[in-house]
This record gives C-alpha cells, structure tokens and sequence, in this order.
C-alpha cells in the first residue's frame, strides 16, 4: 500500500495548459467525453478515448507519484472488469477456458449451476473496461488540473444548484481523506502481523471487512464534523455572495469547447439515427452509408 496519498487527487500547483482553462469548458469538455464512453460501442474509438486521456496527463506533466498510482487504479479496474466478464458472459459463442464450479458438484453445484471462465467474456470485459478507465483518468486530471475553488465557480456559473456544486466540491476534496485512511489501516494491519491480500477468498473478504470498517467509521465522524460545522456557520445555499470579476472565455476556449459539443452532437445524432434503425423504428435508405459507418466505427 502506497502511504501518504493524500494528494493523489488535489491539483497539482502547476501552470499547465489544462490549468490555464476555464473550469467551465473543462467541465463541458469531460461532460462530453462522458457521452462517448457511454454511446461508443466499437474497440478502436474507445481506444482512441483511452489514449488521449493518457496524452493530457503527459500534456499536464503530471508527477511520475501520481501517475504510477493512476496507472495501479487502472490495471485493477481493467483486470477486475475482464475477470468477473469471464465468469458472467452469457452470449454466444463462448469458449470455455477453465471450469470453476460443475452443475453436479455437491451443495455448491446445486445453488450456482455451472461457473466457468470463458475466453470471449475477456475480451469484452476489456473493451468495456476502456470506458471506466478512460473517464477515471479523464476525472482525475480534471482534478489535478482544477482548483476547488475553480471548480466551484465554473459549476455555479453553469447554473448548477449550489447545493450540488458544493456537496461535489466537498466529495471531492474527501478522496484523499479516505485514501489516507485505508494507507493508515492498512499499515495498522501489517504491524499486527495481518494481510490485506490473501489467496484463500473467504480470508481475503475478512480481510477487506476489518480494513473497510474503520475506514467507513472515520468518514462517518468527518461527515458528522462537516455538517455541525456548516449548520454552526449558519451556511445558507440561497444567501447572496460577494462576487468578483471573473475573466470571460477566450476566443481559442470558445472554438475548443464548440468543437467539442459539435462533434458530440454530431455523434449523438448519428448513434441515435443507428439505433432507430436497429429497432426498427426509423429507416432511411439514403442513410446507408451513415448506418455503415456507425457499425463500423462507432
């Protein structure tokens, strides 16, 4: 376990190119980029999401600390979705590659029925994992490149309710909070002689249990202490506040974020005009070539 990861996702204090931008077009930007992890079916678009992720963390300069922490987080996502995908692909055809649990093995075998890992559930639980992964770097160099305080101006300014731009702000800022507090148990638990990890699952999972537990303990009493201290400042979501001259949206932020929510539109459009289609809803011959396309590539 990494100790002292209370700033894995502060920002970073640097005057990078994605920090020098508004707060509101990052926001719009990683809004949009949510739309396409979500409406991309196809491998290659969903890699071409991955890797431009990666491309502005190198474009940020992130700290190699960080980065090395990010890239654990990914692989275990990626791992984590390509397992349990093995397990519970249903479609066909699928290849059998190890039999975990027979229909006919006893008291087990009744209750769960046949559990095998199969090579195609692999396959499409790393093309789903690209979406979560993609939108976990995206968010956390939204963060490091994002102050809190920016952060909550460019969602006020989007017209979002101040309660949520806060309770988001506030959630935000708890991570590292929480990560510390799973480093420290966890060294807690190895100076005791215990393990987190373990190759016997029932031992694991009590493992995780005495890990979690203090853990969710902690942040309970920090929300708690969050909450009195808001109520006791009087803290009112409508009360007026003193504003301050903000700078506007440069000429290059505007074509940036134009282009972006276009080419979303575009592809939203384009996907919907598919799945109509495909439900037999809607179906337009002159449109072929476009239906061909979102087969194809998207």
């Amino acid at each position: 376990m990494i100790y002292g990861t209370g700033g894995f996702s502060q920002a970073t204090g640097r005057d990078g190119v994605l920090a020098r931008l508004d707060p509101r077009v990052k926001i719009l930007c990683l809004l949009c980029m949510s739309v396409y992890s979500v409406i991309l079916e196809n491998t290659a678009p969903l890699l071409v999401l991955f890797f431009l992720s990666w491309i502005l963390v190198a474009i940020e300069r992130i700290e190699w600390r960080k980065v090395r922490l990010l890239l654990l987080l990914v692989v275990l996502m990626v791992w984590g979705t390509m397992f349990s995908q093995s397990v519970f692909y249903f479609e066909e055809p699928r290849t059998v590659l190890i039999n975990l649990v027979n229909a006919d093995t006893s008291l087990i075998g009744r209750w769960t029925g046949d559990i095998s890992i199969y090579r195609e559930g692999f396959r499409y639980g790393a093309i789903q994992s690209l979406r979560f992964a993609s939108m976990m770097v995206y968010g956390f160099v939204f963060c490091w490149s994002t102050d809190s305080g920016k952060m909550l101006s460019g969602m006020v300014r989007l017209r979002v309710p101040y309660v949520l731009a806060f309770m988001t702000v506030t959630a935000v800022r708890f991570i590292p909070t929480i990560m510390d507090e799973f480093a420290t148990v966890s060294l807690a638990m190895r100076m005791r002689g215990g393990r987190v990890l373990s190759p016997n699952p029932v031992r694991l999972l009590g493992n995780w249990l005495k890990l979690i537990r203090p853990v969710f303990i902690n942040c309970y009493r920090r929300s708690n202490i969050l909450s009195f201290s808001i109520q006791s400042r009087a803290f009112s979501p409508s009360a007026g506040r003193p504003t301050v001259k903000r700078r506007a949206v440069t000429p290059a932020e505007a074509v940036l974020l134009s282009a972006v929510i276009s080419v979303t539109a575009g592809t939203v459009l384009l996907k919907t005009l598919y799945g109509l289609y495909l439900w037999d809803i809607l179906y337009i011959s002159r449109l072929r070539g476009v239906y061909e396309i979102c087969r194809l590539y998207l």
